[in-house]
Parts: C-alpha cells; sequence; structure tokens
C-alpha cells in the first residue's frame, strides 16, 4: 500500500465527489447530492493538504499494521465501509474537517487490526500441544511427592488405629 495521503484515501473521497456531483445532475431537484459533493471536494482538499502530518503519520502506520496481519479480504471489507461512510456524508453524516474524517478512518483500521488479531490463531497454538490441566498435575513431581506423603501418613495412621485397638 502507498504512503501517499491521497492513495490510502484522498482519491476515493475525491471519486465519491465525482460520483454525488453526477447524482446532483441526475436528480436536479435533490440538492443533498450537490452539498454532499461540495462538502467532499472541501474534504478532499483539506485531506490532500495534511500529506505528512501526524495524523497522516497515524494513518500510514496503522495500514501497515492492517496489512500485516491481513489474511487478503480485510482491505474489500474496509474499503467497503469507508466507500459506504463517503456515501452517507451529506445525508445522514458530514465532517467538519478533513481531519476529523481521517481520525474515523483511523478508527475503523484500528478496529479491523484489532478484530484480526483476535480472531487469528497464533502459529503457536498448533505448534506445542496443551496438556489437560488433569494431565499437568499428576505429573508434577510436587504433586506426586505429596501423594506419596498422604498415602504413607493413611497408612501410618491406620497401623497406629490397629494397634490401639489390640
Amino acid at each position: 500500500m502507498s504512503d501517499d495521503l491521497n492513495e490510502l484515501i484522498g482519491y476515493q473521497v475525491q471519486s465519491t465527489a465525482y460520483w454525488r456531483r453526477n447524482k446532483a445532475a441526475q436528480f436536479p431537484d435533490d440538492p443533498r447530492n450537490l452539498e454532499a459533493a461540495e462538502e467532499l471536494e472541501r474534504l478532499a482538499e483539506q485531506i490532500e493538504k495534511l500529506e505528512d502530518s501526524e495524523i497522516h503519520k497515524r494513518l500510514r502506520d496503522l495500514c501497515d499494521r492492517f496489512t500485516a496481519v491481513d489474511n487478503g479480504d480485510g482491505w474489500y471489507h474496509i474499503s467497503e465501509e469507508v466507500s459506504a461512510e463517503l456515501r452517507s456524508i451529506g445525508f445522514r453524516s458530514g465532517y467538519e474537517t478533513g481531519e476529523q474524517f481521517l481520525k474515523w478512518f483511523c478508527e475503523v483500521l484500528e478496529e479491523a487490526h484489532r478484530s484480526l488479531i483476535e480472531d487469528k490463531p497464533s502459529d503457536l497454538d498448533d505448534a506445542v500441544p496443551i496438556p489437560e490441566l488433569s494431565e499437568q498435575v499428576a505429573n508434577d513431581p510436587a504433586v506426586k511427592a505429596a501423594a506419596q506423603a498422604y498415602a504413607e501418613a493413611v497408612a501410618k495412621a491406620r497401623i497406629e488405629a490397629r494397634e490401639k485397638n489390640m
């Protein structure tokens, strides 16, 4: 994945703005499409100006971490979520600034990354079989010694009890 902010997200915002402008031409009686297109264009401009900013560095780092654990279809799901969010701008959601939108995108990536890590089986899970607890306890030297000491104490107590009763 590219490190360029426009390639990470900016072009998708611009593309959605272009799509909204086409919808505005298709449905001229609905002013929301044109308003959404203008808001998306404003966000795209602001995102472009955030190149090499702290939020860009954070986003790039999250993308790298996500890519490192992605099983192949993770970016598809994220792209779908981002696309749905962009389509909702001007209708159900909106962002004051490009940075605010990028923070939302970072949250999406963090959640997706967390889910991948939690759901991903560890290579160690299959490498070393985990014995049952009862097996671990039975084979523990201290448990064996305690069991032997207990058996000896019970045997001694029985002998003493028999001697008292004779």
